[in-house]
């Protein structure tokens, strides 16, 4: 028969890094949103998004007469 995958155990108070080390000073029945896991390598912060870089939606068009004025050292 094969092994069934165990559901993960939901994070608890006692598994908290902030706990662990004493510096902790709520008393909830569930971990708050400040929770990190308490690992051998120590606090890691939590993953943020990808910022992705999109164009620009429209481009502003150019002055009118200023598209004519050639810009300081350039050649006409």
């Amino acid at each position: 028969m094969p092994a069934v995958p165990r559901k993960p155990k939901p994070p608890s108070c006692d598994d908290c890094y902030f706990r662990k080390n004493l510096l902790c000073a709520l008393e909830l029945e569930e971990p708050c949103t400040t929770f990190r896991p308490n690992r051998p390598e120590g606090l890691v912060p939590p993953r943020q998004p990808v910022l992705l870089m999109r164009p620009p939606r429209w481009a502003t068009p150019p002055a009118p007469g200023l598209a004519a004025i050639p810009l300081a050292g350039e050649r006409t």
